[in-house]
């Protein structure tokens, strides 16, 4: 970090635009993590509730320091919570393995995860 950094931190209520054509708004700040500068960014949540997430320099394209109130409309319009529950496939058992492959015809094992189940 150079010494202008160090000595004027950024903080402040910011619209983050993101690669993937992703935009936040929340409290933005810069912390190191991992070894490297990273952005903070935390988002209001519905309930009130500040939710934080971190990005590496390279996602940001752009950050746009704004009102707390332009923030919060921003961040209004999008759910912060980084994994649904929807989103992750079903718990797979054995069970599940053999019942699948009793309905495929080929000879092939039917993989799950790290490992692969065959009969």
């Amino acid at each position: 970090m150079s010494e202008s950094t160090q000595a004027n931190p950024f903080a402040s209520w910011s619209v983050v635009e993101l690669m993937g054509r992703i935009r936040l708004g929340g409290y933005a700040t810069e912390e190191t993590r991992f070894g490297q500068a990273m952005l903070r960014l935390d988002i209001p949540g519905p309930d009130g509730e500040l939710r934080t997430r971190y990005f590496g320099g390279g996602a940001i394209y752009s950050i746009s320091p704004c009102t707390e109130d332009l923030a919060r409309m921003v961040a209004a319009g999008v759910d912060p919570a980084p994994v649904k529950r929807w989103e992750l496939p079903s718990p797979r058992t054995p069970q599940d393995a053999a019942d699948l492959y009793e309905e495929e015809d080929d000879d092939e094992p039917v993989l799950l995860g790290p490992e692969v189940m065959s009969p």
